[in-house]
């Protein structure tokens, strides 16, 4: 019977240390496979190098109760026996070291300080002296360390002898001693590879920092599930105790040379840059000083690194088989420098001694003369040198390609490939194939890879697998246009390398801009509407990162391209970033996808910064209340005031006080120069004027940013429906119903004097002919008049500046009754919790409708000064016509009025009205690569090559209507029965219009924009986000809009 319960213990014991509780616990808390990084040991100390501390102490913790628990179960089963106690240690590091691929070390001893306290001590005094006896001997502290380790383990049997005096327990604890000691003779240190170098694996998140970004994305990509070759990454490659001098000295030893790759990168090495001669001049000093240096006190130097021979043994073991060497540096394949062709990349290696030489000379081309001129030209730092190791693809056929056109982001994946191995491409005999497939719509992607010539060397299916792969990529890497290099092996195609395609940068993105500015945008709307929204938002994003903004340059924010506003994507995502929001925050900007939850670990360092802005938020209606009656009231105040100064008004005061009032002016040419002074004079007052507004619009845009992002946020956390909140104040409502209001007034006067059957043109006598009716719209036009189409482009008319239109519009809306509101009328039925949820939101959009009417009326008073000073100018014939002054910027305006010289701006003005003319034809991008607009082509619906005639946008106002398409590039448009009103944009000068459509289809817009607020508040079905709808459609095309799906349906 004790023998059974012996070998049961025996047994397991063994089970016991088969367990991987370490691998376990690094890969829970750390996301890593200990097997595949460093020595490949499964042990505690490892666990802490490559897992962190969480990870490493949770190691700790469980192989510390692993060494308990055999020792506490033979003192109890065979208390008259210790010497089972000790002889059940031994199965168990048996089996953390066979199976669990561990040393075994920490649970020898914390099961020997159970069992004997003494012992324990005395082993680890005895070890602690050999290691400082060992360290006087060895300067290298490794090595003493590692005596140390196994001398105490060997001399553990003596004290079990000094302290118990038991042979038994002298011999099992001789058998542990000398098992731990085999085992510590046998494995690596991790320990030591710290310090030197360290190896990661592709399976493993990896830091850029660390490992380089070539080898960081392909570690993203292979976790992804795309086909990237296995690899292990060597990082922190620097010889010991030297610095960047002591490899200037291989810089012209003729090592850089490639002796051998993979086909894919030889094409690389095709389209790598050659620094010019000016380069290298800028590094030969700096090559000559660290020379010197070098023979002055590193002569004699090892210049290969010391790397160690477990390092080397284990990844040969990894990879049996054909070996190639590529660089990862840090730097290396960045977003805005890709250091191609920089560094070496080696292969193929064979043996163990090819793989240590490939290895020294990869991270010695770090320091070669063409990468140190090219880091110092970008002004990028001296780190470090990672290296890759990976399996040598055998390729049949092999390349590179684009996801995107890499001159202007144009929507063509380029391919080029070549056949054979790296042999055919070395000879330079072979024309790689260039391949140009245009993907801008799913039909015309199938139609060119249908159409493509069969080739020699590639065929359909593996293009069409390149295609797949390349927006694969590039969708994965949230939108970024990506430069890959891959190998067809004759069975699947592999990913070798993806980096950003450099020169396709910043990114711009039309998401938040087309309904922030929408339309083509002239340039004197532009100078001013840039530094005010940049502004802002750079002091938003100040008063979260701190002092981490420093280094932002947010005059960058926005750009015009085509004439049209775009948002700085690259920028934003950088920011997005440094707030700890998600990767997918990109996406948002580029494909307006949803941004997802942030990783609370990232957004951690952000929070106090969060927590300023929303204390900002949260006293925005009551730092409203008090500039809306300190600035914004009385500016508006003074300005209407103003209105009722006439020019000559103007002139007269300015003449009573000008310097040369007393000045004798005689004969005709004296008056001249005293009109023109009186002209410039008055200028001047203009300008002056227009320098105070926008001077106000600073703060008033700052509420008119911060006030929807209030809201929107708001709406979000109390769920609150848009058709719950009363938009009563809204301008674009109140306009409308007032408007309203008397178009019913005037219904009613004319059914009672013409009946029930009353035509347009009865209605538009009878207003003709009422003085009372024509005083009512008198006073809606200068109650409403400073709204516009789009109210945030001053070169835009004003409803004042047009008012036949909304005559007309007034008769339109009297031929039928209005329709009533239920949210206005408070007819809507809530719950008391909906009701509260309401309250916590309707304020805010009470204040933000405030907001946006003095937003408007501060813009109406900038554009009718500039049109006061465009008066003058036409007078004085430096413009020709009417609008002119809108092509000008308002620098270009100050420069004129405040030098009082002759200007001549005909030609200027003519070719930025060319170019708006033909920017507005365009079809515009949603998202523009670098800083040219791509190659467009005119499109629009054919039913015949449509599979579905269902185009797919955001649902904005539920029902489904059938009509027909008008396309409405103007509020001016006329509108006929049935008409699906199909715009660009939607803003507050728009709702007018909107009310005589059955239906409204909008480019751009979201369920909060403007005409999505008209067409619920109307209950007209609406869909916003139909790109290019006023280019693909045509009018007269019947079509099915249902605004609770979201979906346009083309019917004919």
């Amino acid at each position: 019977m004790p023998l059974l319960s012996i070998a049961l213990l025996l047994a397991a014991s063994f089970a016991l240390g088969a367990l991987p509780l370490t691998r376990w616990a690094v890969r829970l808390l750390g996301g890593k496979d200990l097997r595949r990084l460093g020595t490949g040991n499964v042990g505690v100390s490892a666990a802490f190098i490559h897992g962190g501390k969480l990870a490493g102490i949770a190691a700790v913790l469980a192989e510390i109760a692993r060494g308990i628990l055999p020792v506490l179960a033979g003192r109890f089963w065979f208390p008259d026996s210790p010497a089972i106690a000790i002889a059940l240690l031994i199965p168990l590091v048996a089996a953390r070291y066979a199976i669990a691929r561990g040393g075994g070390v920490t649970n020898a001893v914390w099961g020997l300080l159970v069992f004997s306290p003494p012992v324990a001590v005395s082993s680890g005094i005895w070890g602690l002296l050999v290691w400082g006896l060992a360290r006087r001997w060895w300067q290298k502290g490794d090595r003493a360390r590692l005596f140390a380790s196994r001398g105490g383990c060997l001399c553990t049997p003596i004290w079990v002898w000094v302290w118990r005096q038991s042979v038994p327990e002298l011999l099992a604890a001789a058998g542990l001693g000398v098992l731990l000691a085999a085992i510590n003779l046998s494995q690596g240190d991790d320990m030591a590879l710290s310090k030197s170098e360290q190896l990661f694996s592709l399976d493993d998140s990896l830091d850029a920092g660390i490992c380089g970004e070539k080898a960081a994305k392909l570690s993203q990509l292979k976790r992804a599930g795309f086909n990237v070759p296995s690899g292990w990454i060597l990082a922190s490659l620097k010889e010991e105790g030297s610095s960047a001098a002591d490899f200037v000295a291989d810089v012209t030893d003729g090592r850089n040379k490639k002796e051998g790759s993979s086909a894919a990168d030889f094409v690389a090495d095709g389209r790598k840059q050659k620094e010019g001669s000016s380069a290298a001049s800028n590094v030969r000093d700096l090559t000559d000083v660290k020379n010197k240096k070098i023979a002055r006190g590193n002569k004699g130097k090892s210049d290969r690194l010391s790397i160690s021979n477990s390092v080397i043994h284990n990844l040969k073991a990894k990879i049996p088989n054909r070996i190639i060497v590529r660089s990862s540096a840090a730097g290396e394949d960045g977003d805005t420098s890709s250091a191609a062709g920089q560094y070496q990349t080696i292969g193929p290696v064979l043996t163990e001694a090819e793989l240590l030489d490939a290895i020294n000379r990869c991270c010695q081309s770090y320091w070669s003369s063409e990468a140190v001129a090219y880091r110092h030209q970008r002004q990028l730092p001296d780190t470090q040198m990672a290296v890759l190791i990976q399996p040598y693809i055998e390729g049949k056929v092999a390349g590179v390609m684009f996801s995107r056109n890499p001159l202007d982001g144009g929507s063509q994946i380029i391919i080029e490939a070549l056949p054979g191995g790296a042999e055919s491409v070395v000879g330079g005999q072979v024309t790689p194939v260039h391949l140009e497939i245009d993907f801008s719509t799913p039909e015309t992607l199938e139609h060119n890879l249908s159409e493509l010539e069969i080739s020699s060397i590639i065929d359909k299916q593996i293009i069409a697998e390149l295609v797949k792969q390349a927006q694969a990529i590039e969708a994965f890497f949230h939108g970024i246009p990506q430069d890959i290099e891959w190998s067809w092996d004759g069975e699947k195609v592999w990913i070798l390398q993806s980096r950003p395609i450099t020169n396709l940068q910043p990114f711009w993105t039309r998401t938040i801009a087309a309904e922030v500015i929408p339309g083509a945008i002239r340039p004197l709307t532009w100078s001013i509407n840039r530094p005010l929204t940049c502004g802002v938002w750079g002091e938003i994003f100040r008063v979260v990162l701190g002092e981490k903004a420093a280094h932002l340059n947010f005059n960058e924010t926005a750009t015009l391209l085509g004439s049209h506003a775009y948002f700085n994507a690259t920028l934003l995502g950088e920011i997005f970033r440094m707030m700890g929001l998600p990767e997918q925050g990109l996406e948002f900007l580029l494909r307006g996808q949803k941004m997802g939850k942030p990783p609370l670990g990232k957004i951690l360092p952000s929070l106090p910064g969060l927590w300023r802005l929303v204390q900002r938020e949260r006293a925005l209606n009551a730092d409203f209340a008090g500039d809306r009656s300190s600035i914004f009231l009385p500016a508006l105040q003074s300005l209407l005031k103003e209105e009722g100064s006439s020019a000559t008004d103007y002139v007269a005061d300015l003449t009573d006080v000008q310097m040369f009032g007393n000045e004798q002016c005689t004969g005709f040419n004296g008056l001249m120069l005293r009109e023109e002074r009186e002209k410039y004079q008055y200028l001047s007052q203009l300008l002056d004027k227009s320098e105070q507004i926008q001077e106000w619009l600073k703060p008033i845009t700052y509420y008119n940013i911060l006030g929807p992002i209030g809201l929107a946020i708001r709406k979000a956390i109390f769920r609150v429906d848009d058709e719950w909140l009363d938009n009563e104040n809204a301008p674009e409502i109140a306009s409308v119903r007032a408007l309203q209001q008397l178009a019913d007034k005037l219904r009613e006067v004319a059914i009672y004097q013409s009946g029930e059957n009353v035509s347009a043109a009865d209605l538009a006598l009878i207003f003709a002919e009422s003085p009372a009716l024509q005083a009512d719209f008198e006073k809606w036009l200068d109650l409403y008049g400073y709204l516009s189409e789009v109210g945030t482009d001053i070169a835009v008319p004003t409803w004042r500046e047009q008012p036949e239109t909304y005559r007309k519009l007034l008769v339109t809306m009297a031929q039928k009754p209005a329709v009533p509101n239920l949210a206005a009328t408070g007819k809507l039925s809530l719950t008391f919790a909906q009701k509260w949820r309401l309250n916590k939101c309707q304020e805010r959009a009470t204040v933000k409708n405030q907001i946006s009417e003095i937003y408007a009326r501060l813009l109406a008073h900038l554009r009718w000064t500039f049109l006061e000073i465009e008066s003058c100018g036409l007078e004085m014939q430096v413009f020709e016509e009417p609008g002119d002054i809108f092509y000008l910027e308002f620098a270009e305006i100050q420069q004129w009025i405040r030098s009082g010289a002759s200007v001549c701006f005909q030609e200027t003005i003519r070719l930025r009205r060319d170019r708006l003319l033909m920017d507005r034809d365009r079809q515009i991008p949603p998202v523009v690569y670098g800083n040219l607009l791509p190659n467009s082509r005119q499109r629009s619906i054919d039913p015949a090559t449509s599979a579905t005639g269902i185009m797919q946008g955001i649902p904005a106002s539920i029902g489904c209507v059938e009509g027909f398409v008008k396309i409405c590039r103007s509020v001016t448009t006329e509108l006929g029965e049935n008409a699906i009103a199909v715009v660009p944009y939607t803003d507050a000068g728009w709702a007018p219009l909107l009310l005589g459509a059955k239906a409204i289809v909008a480019e751009v817009g979201g369920q909060l924009s403007h005409g999505a607020i008209v067409a619920r508040e109307y209950k007209i079905p609406a869909v916003m986000n139909i790109a290019e709808a006023t280019t693909r459609f045509r009018d007269g095309q019947k079509v099915r809009v249902d605004g609770y799906l979201g979906t346009v349906e083309l019917l004919e």
